[in-house]
């Protein structure tokens, strides 16, 4: 019998290998190696050269490390191979191997040890699972991305079971309560409620939980320090793919102040309904011919006069010009007895020329014979504190609906303004069949800007940006708001695609022209990205436009900042399609 030398027995036994490698390859199409006692490749698949991107002969004989990342070489080292060689397999090992054109693949590998009579040789499957690992990523980018924008909301946002126990707060609903994040979570809504509001609470969240859409509520709750304060919310149920309910999303801000300029002025309107209904009345009397034949001693402290100096003068003539015709109305439809009452809040000149604003009380006194008009009984009242007090609260209360629709810092509309505004011109433009557009713009490496110059600065670029957005656009339906964070938005009724990118590149130009100094900036100024969509009147929702303007907001800051991209645009030709233009 001829002898066999160790060498020649490895090769045959190595020959043997690969043959079953291939076999085992052809079966399975998968990546398969094998790997001698000396952690060299003795065998690989078609698919693992296809895959790599190698010939058979450039990688036989190789260590098998040589096509691991640096990463994963010493993982391999001091995590794997250890507990490999004590176990003899090991299952779903993370690496990345990498190919002949330097890129990189993301793998799991499952290998088995065989201890033969020729020595330790491994063979291996494995499995290219760079796609998922690529839309793992993306996917927590995106998380992230979304709740950047929930956690930067000024505005309270929560997640809740629908039996009311917290599983999200962002910073500013549990800076509301004195709390961090992780303090709330687990919490339970009702805990924050007065023990009277709970069983209303309850109600509206088994209303949530049984409606589709946005719900909204008012109720108050007990802050730490035991302070009462009033919340206004917009509630939605989220609901999984069997329709069951998983949680509520709460979306609440702070209505205080409103809720307590409400109870004065309800407290200010009895007050001095309740002087007026106790102080002295001036009563007078007229003829058939709205002359006075009585007026009582009241005129003296409403109007001066003395009340002989009052008599045979038809009251038309002491009106105010602007009140005039409104009182003739009263009294001509007294006369002809299409109203037996009337009332009128005018002004009646006073003897020193002023002008006192009054509340006149008018009947009709009527022949019980003939049934027509005889004259007139009635009083007026001076109304004029009430009159001021009710002026400077519809002031107040008109200068509270503006800050409550504006931005704070850079006085373009709010969040809560837009979305309102939003809804209404989507009804106008699906009820008269108009294009609307919305542009969404993010300011360029923002944070960055902050952490280069500090947060006053960061302040003072946003209200520079929202003016120069506001100057850019130029008709009064359009409206400028402030989205949140670095975001903004413009919305254009009666506006195409592009119309829109047209605009979107003269705000892009505005905020260049500031000339904002930016050294992390490639342009070493400060620039926006913008997105744009349109839509027709019969197409889609609100939400519809805002998502496909995020989409192509998302495209442009993708393709490299300071560009308007079309939701229609294609990123691939963005550089020479007229929906992305680089400024």
């Amino acid at each position: 019998m001829p002898r066999v030398t160790p060498r020649e027995a490895d090769a045959d036994f190595e020959a043997r290998l690969r043959a079953e490698v291939d076999r085992r390859a052809v079966a399975v199409p998968a990546m398969v190696h094998s790997i001698n006692g000396n952690g060299c490749l003795v065998s690989v698949s078609d698919a693992w050269l296809g895959k790599l991107g190698y010939a058979r002969e450039e990688v036989l004989g190789r260590p098998s490390s040589d096509f691991l990342t640096v990463e994963s070489r010493d993982h391999a080292v001091r995590v794997v191979l250890p507990e490999f060689f004590r176990t003899g397999r090991c299952d779903n090992v993370q690496y990345q191997m990498v190919c002949k054109d330097g890129s990189v693949l993301d793998v799991l590998l499952s290998a088995i040890l065989d201890k033969g009579p020729l020595g330790s040789v491994s063979v291996a499957v494995i499995t290219d699972v760079t796609e998922l690992v690529r839309a793992r990523h993306q996917l927590v980018a995106s998380e992230a991305r979304y709740r950047g924008l929930v956690e930067d909301q000024s505005e309270l946002v929560s997640l809740a079971g629908p039996g009311g126990q917290l599983q999200y707060v962002n910073r500013a609903y549990a800076a509301f309560y004195g709390k961090q994040s992780d303090e709330m979570i687990g919490r339970n809504l009702f805990e924050f409620v007065p023990q009277e509001h709970r069983l209303s609470l309850a109600e509206h969240l088994r209303h949530v939980c049984a409606t589709k859409g946005s719900i909204e509520d008012e109720n108050q709750v007990t802050l730490p320090g035991g302070e009462k304060r009033w919340l206004a919310w917009t509630n939605r149920a989220l609901t999984d793919s069997d329709g069951r309910v998983t949680a509520i999303h709460s979306v609440g801000r702070d209505i205080q102040d409103r809720v307590l300029a409400e109870q004065r002025l309800h407290e200010s309107e009895a007050r001095y309904r309740m002087l007026a209904e106790n102080s002295s009345d001036m009563v007078f009397q007229l003829d058939r011919d709205l002359v006075r034949r009585y007026v009582s001693p009241a005129c003296r402290e409403l109007l001066g006069y003395e009340p002989e100096e009052m008599l045979g003068v038809k009251p038309l003539s002491m009106a105010h010009p602007d009140d005039a015709g409104r009182l003739e109305l009263v009294f001509q439809t007294l006369k002809t007895g299409r109203a037996t009452h009337q009332s009128i809040v005018n002004r009646i000149r006073h003897r020193d020329g002023s002008w006192v604003w009054v509340e006149a009380r008018f009947r009709a006194i009527r022949d019980s014979e003939t049934g027509a008009m005889a004259g007139i009984i009635g009083a007026v009242r001076d109304i004029s504190a009430r009159k001021a007090v009710e002026d400077e609260l519809a002031l107040a209360n008109r200068r509270l609906q503006i800050l409550a629709s504006q931005d704070g810092l850079t006085g373009l509309a709010n969040r809560r303004a837009f979305d309102e505004t939003l809804a209404k011109e989507r009804l106008r433009a699906r009820r008269e069949q108009t294009i609307l557009a919305l542009i969404m713009i993010d300011v360029d490496w923002f944070k960055t800007f902050n952490d280069l110059y500090g947060h006053p600065a960061g302040d003072d670029c946003l209200r520079r940006v929202g003016g120069a957005i506001a100057g850019a656009i130029l008709r009064p339906a359009d409206l400028a708001a402030r989205y949140g964070g670095e975001e903004f938005v413009v919305l254009l009724p009666n506006t195409d695609e592009d119309g829109a990118v047209m605009i979107g590149e003269r705000i892009g130009n505005a905020i260049m022209e500031l000339g904002i100094p930016h050294d992390a900036n490639i342009n070493g100024i400060v620039t926006v990205s913008a997105g744009v969509a349109a839509m027709a009147g019969g197409e889609g929702t609100a939400e519809t436009l805002v998502e496909n303007a995020d989409h192509a907001l998302y495209r442009a800051k993708k393709f490299g900042r300071n560009v308007v991209m079309a939701a229609t645009g294609a990123l691939p030709y963005a550089t020479s399609n007229p929906s992305a233009v680089a400024w």
